[in-house]
């Protein structure tokens, strides 16, 4: 009787922790980390930033949540970095750089297929990814993965707002001119919720 007391104990500590634990990861951005939902990025979820064209580099914004998330021992993971992206990673002093994969995926398979493989895997801590298609009809299933691999996943792309309802976790817009940047958090139609100037 005993026995079964101190299990039922043990287990309700458990649940404690699990509910106690957070569900989100700083971005080391504190302006950033008020205009999201949780206060940080999603463990196990699923990102998309929109950034004007394929010269804009919003890199640095998931940079001091990398450096945090690859101290799990899991890889960070780059699906087809572009070269400004892939040096911002590998030379920021915060990331470990021999705990970073660069992937290029195999000619019969997309993009996306890779990302889904890697967060499925769960050997990764973070996926990001720059995708060259429409990732509507994948948004639920990388969200899926995300979750069931908990790792962070982050969409680049380039161009407009997609009318599409949207599946992913948290949806960013970041717009650049001369004069700086600012960033906007979109809801699932890709309406402006609020935003904030970041440099």
């Amino acid at each position: 009787m005993n026995t079964l007391r101190n299990l039922h104990h043990l287990n309700a500590w458990d649940m404690t922790a699990r509910k106690g634990a957070s569900l989100v990861t700083a971005t080391g951005i504190p302006a950033l980390d008020e205009l999201l939902p949780g206060g940080g990025w999603p463990k196990g979820g699923l990102v998309e930033i929109i950034v004007p064209d394929r010269y804009t580099d919003a890199t640095d914004l998931v940079l001091p949540a990398l450096a945090r998330l690859g101290q799990q021992g899991r890889w960070v993971a780059m699906v087809t970095p572009p070269y400004q992206a892939r040096s911002a990673v590998l030379t920021d002093p915060g990331i470990n750089a021999s705990r970073v994969l660069q992937v290029k995926p195999h000619p019969g398979r997309s993009g996306l297929w890779t990302v889904e493989s890697m967060l499925c895997s769960g050997d990764c801590s973070a996926v990001l990814a720059w995708p060259v298609c429409e990732t509507g009809l994948m948004d639920k299933r990388l969200q899926k993965a995300a979750t069931a691999g908990k790792a962070l996943c982050v969409l680049f792309r380039h161009g407009c707002v997609d009318a599409h309802n949207s599946g992913v976790d948290i949806r960013l817009k970041l717009e650049a001119n001369e004069t700086g940047r600012a960033l906007y958090l979109l809801n699932s139609r890709g309406e402006t919720v609020s935003g904030f100037v970041l440099d």
